[in-house]
């Protein structure tokens, strides 16, 4: 082999580590993309699990406020709670699409424990509890001639949500409840 035969030959070995070093640092780069983009996915997961279970902590506490008995009156005087909502009035709104809409703070929602879970929600979940009126408890039994005195039974409407705050999801609840 001559002389310059194999000089040529040392330089083309270093063209090929440098080729394979920009491969391997092209894919390196990739790979910390796709991880920052997962663990981006993963909290915004995180998030919206404990928005819902803030929502879902309003949602219990305005069913035992029913349950309980002591909710009330039902005349918009109290904040959360809300008359039978009508359709049919001018400019009429879903009270939980409505600015205006006085909610009630859940105030049970966490435990001395769940401080962490709290500061991460950032808030007190709200409700909103309407009464829908009576509604029969069986079907027809309000059909028929002689009413039963049980057949006829309040409903309500409670709408839930997590606290607004900017950046972080809001998880809106609503159920019919019957006492």
């Amino acid at each position: 082999m001559s002389r310059s035969n194999a000089f040529r030959q040392h330089g083309v070995t270093l063209v090929v580590a440098l080729m394979l070093l920009i491969a391997v640092t092209l894919l390196g780069l990739a790979s910390m993309r796709g991880t920052g983009m997962q663990e981006r996915m993963s909290a915004n997961l995180y998030d919206r699990a404990i928005a819902f279970q803030a929502a879902e902590s309003a949602l219990r506490e305005a069913e035992t406020l029913l349950a309980s008995g002591t909710a009330g009156p039902f005349d918009g005087t109290v904040a959360g709670l809300f008359g039978k909502p009508d359709p049919a009035g001018s400019g009429f709104k879903n009270r939980w699409d409505n600015s205006a809409t006085a909610w009630a703070s859940a105030s049970t929602w966490w435990t001395a424990a769940d401080a962490g879970t709290r500061a991460r929600a950032a808030g007190a979940p709200q409700y909103i509890i309407e009464d829908l009126g009576m509604w029969p408890s069986t079907p027809d039994c309000d059909t028929v001639t002689t009413i039963a005195s049980d057949c006829l039974k309040p409903r309500y409407r409670i709408t839930a949500r997590s606290a607004q705050v900017a950046g972080r999801p809001v998880v809106l609840l609503q159920t019919t409840y019957r006492p």
